[in-house]
């Protein structure tokens, strides 16, 4: 078995030399990203950034409910869908947490990431997406505050002839996608561009007990080009979540019955409930040919009820315990706008400002009332928890010779938490706590040599503990987890990008050394909690290819080599040398398809994970897996109508596979993934 996996990843790295099967380099299309706030071509950027395009994601299939679809086969970057619906996904960029931490996402220029770095996924609608950038290495820090990486998702913009379509998808485990969407364009003066999409998911989960869900959304965004070079974009979506949570096994209960779930789960029916509604505005204008403003604002609300397993005993027995339910109501708001100025062709800066807040209104129950279970029963817990961030930041492109660009920003990210509480017979708990930091990066870049750009970079990196984090103490005493320090880093990249038969080729080595690093410090009957584990270093290469083969034959290859550590001892389980949990030292990824003109579209991808360490004491691990998804559409256009209809199997080949929850203090770190399934779908659309 060990042999089949080496030869796998060995094939998929193997084919990287076979891409240039072109005696002539081919001019590549141009391709404007705006990752680093300016516009720059990707070729050009001395930055690490991917592009997916919707209409790749649109092509290959799926349910299409969770952003981890989206975001397969970018080098250094890994995504997974937990299946398991109360939780988000699994997002680390090269061996960053693997969870939606430690990664700024943005959406429609709105941040989907909170104020303390916390990020959230499960309201972007992946129907309605246009483009996604991805943004990995140094020059992340240009956000500020937890930054690893950044994701920045562009919705769909309306465009003539307007169009509405439907669509359903049905699979394994009575799961079912519909929706609807309309669009139309703008008339460039007064009349906005529009869109509008709305889904509904349900599934009675996988095979696994307890883990049924059902998800709601509304996506909506207006755009208006204006005579006076003046852009306006208005957005308004709204998602609603209702899940059960299967939680975690056992490695002996995962081989025993991978379809079970732990005794207290249906004991006190864990599961979460989330409503969230945001809305944003961006205004951008080109004053004249030098200066243009920018200028974005939002606000929201999110709803959060969650019933977590935790026995009785565990909550009577501590006056200090929180519940077992958590309740919260949390609004936030916040604006970013900057001023950029062209002195001429070869130099341009921008100055802006960020200040993003949010405010939970917390509370804790206990999880049972009387004889019954998994109802809310006593205050435990009542606070209001306040986050703030001010953020000054300063960019610069220079050209300073023929070949050479020099890209350079300097941030000031300061956070500032504040908690008062209202629950006082385990004592006043109330606390403030504020932390901040100076953000350089510079990166520089040569094209001194035809189709080839050689560049590097370096940033310091700054990332506090969210409210999450700093929710429960690892020692169990009340209280906010204040003690929790920033972690602090210092990123380094160099890279090379080349035109390589009619694709790019892109390769980087990085390194990302870090002080007061912010790791699990185990998991609690369903409460994770954390602590600083000292110095640790990330570092490692990745490489990736995507285009054209042959005709209508095009290829992703990817593949990513970190290796992370912990550089010194702070406690038993934390030794020097051991690797951090949650990352796999390998991943690699490989997909073919064939998109014909007439319509046909049929292709493969396979994905190839190395085992990961399920506890930072290195004891036991979730084993490699290799995992096969295959699919075949056909598109059907005639007037005025077009018809789509396509299928997709995941996990051909069976692969008994599990994702991982990390340090759980029970040794639950398995979540069974689904084993073979599929889904069938169709897309009818009616231009005007």
């Amino acid at each position: 078995m060990k042999k089949t996996k080496k030869t796998t990843l060995a094939l998929l790295v193997a084919n990287l030399p076979f891409m240039a099967y072109a005696d002539e380099m081919l001019q590549l299309d141009e391709i404007t990203v705006t990752a680093i706030r300016s516009e720059i071509n990707q070729f050009q950027s001395p930055a690490s950034i991917s592009v997916v395009e919707g209409e790749r994601l649109q092509a290959q299939g799926g349910m299409k409910v969770n952003l981890s679809e989206a975001l397969q086969g970018i080098p250094g970057l890994v995504s997974t869908s937990r299946e398991n619906y109360a939780q988000d996904i699994n997002l680390s960029t090269r061996g960053s947490r693997s969870s939606v931490r430690g990664v700024r996402i943005y959406v429609d220029g709105i941040p989907a990431t909170m104020p303390d770095g916390q990020g959230v996924t499960t309201h972007i609608d992946l129907n309605a997406i246009g483009r996604i950038e991805v943004l990995k290495g140094p020059f992340s820090s240009l956000y500020g505050n937890s930054s690893a990486g950044t994701i920045l998702i562009k919705s769909e913009q309306g465009k003539n002839p307007p169009s509405i379509e439907t669509s359903v998808e049905g699979g394994n485990h009575r799961s079912w996608h519909y929706g609807l969407k309309a669009q139309g364009g703008g008339d460039g003066k007064s009349v906005p561009a529009y869109m509008l999409s709305v889904n509904r998911f349900t599934t009675a989960g996988d095979d696994r007990e307890h883990s049924a869900a059902r998800k709601n959304q509304v996506n909506f965004k207006l755009n208006w080009a204006m005579e006076n070079n003046a852009e306006m974009a208005l957005t308004f979506n709204h998602s609603y979540i209702k899940a059960q949570d299967p939680g975690a096994l056992s490695h002996a209960q995962w081989k025993e019955n991978r379809n079970q779930v732990a005794a207290t789960i249906e004991q006190f029916n864990a599961r979460k409930e989330v409503k969230q509604t945001q809305l944003g505005l961006t205004y951008r204008q080109q004053l004249d040919e030098k200066n243009l403003i920018n200028f974005t604002a939002y606000l929201g609300e999110r709803k959060l009820e969650q019933y977590l397993p935790i026995p009785r005993i565990a909550q009577t027995r501590n006056a200090g315990h929180a519940g077992g339910v958590i309740d919260f109501k949390r609004t936030y708001f916040g604006s970013d706008v900057y001023w950029q100025y062209k002195a001429t062709e070869n130099f341009d800066t921008i100055l802006g400002i960020a200040f993003d807040t949010m405010q939970d209104k917390r509370k804790g129950y206990e999880n049972f009332r009387g004889t019954e279970n998994g109802v809310k029963g006593n205050l435990r817990r009542d606070e209001k928890n306040k986050i703030f961030n001010i953020d000054p930041y300063v960019q610069t492109n220079w050209v300073f010779a023929k070949d050479w660009l020099l890209t350079g920003g300097l941030r000031y990210s300061s956070t500032t938490f504040k908690s008062s509480d209202h629950y006082l017979k385990n004592g006043d708990d109330s606390g403030r706590k504020r932390d901040g930091k100076w953000l350089p990066s510079v990166g520089v870049s040569w094209q001194g040599l035809a189709d080839t750009n050689l560049y590097a970079s370096y940033s310091r990196g700054f990332e506090t503990g969210t409210f999450l984090e700093m929710s429960y103490r690892p020692d169990g005493v009340p209280g906010l987890n204040f003690d929790l320090k920033p972690l602090t880093s210092d990123n380094y990249e160099i890279g090379v990008k080349r035109a390589l038969g009619e694709g790019m080729l892109t390769a980087a080595l990085f390194r990302s050394d870090t002080k007061d690093d912010i790791v699990s410090a185990g998991t609690f009957d369903g409460r994770a909690t954390y602590r600083n584990a000292g110095k640790t270093r990330r570092q490692g290469a990745e490489i990736g290819w995507q285009g054209n083969l042959w005709e209508d034959l095009n290829l992703t290859l990817s593949y990513t080599f970190v290796d992370v550590r912990f550089r010194e001892t702070v406690s038993t389980a934390i030794q020097q040398g051991n690797r951090i949990a949650g990352v796999a030292k390998h991943n690699a990824y490989a997909a073919l398809g064939w998109h014909d003109k007439s319509g046909w579209r049929v292709g493969s991808d396979v994905r190839y994970s190395s085992k990961i360490q399920v506890n930072h004491a290195n004891t036991e691990y979730a084993p490699s897996y290799t995992v096969v998804g295959t699919y075949i559409g056909y598109l059907w256009e005639k007037g005025k109508w077009a018809m789509d209809t396509h299928a997709r199997v995941n996990n051909l080949l069976n692969k008994d596979y599990a994702n991982v929850v990390i340090n759980d203090a029970n040794g639950r770190y398995y979540e069974p993934a689904l084993k073979r399934n599929f889904s069938l779908g169709m897309n009818i659309k009616y231009h005007f």
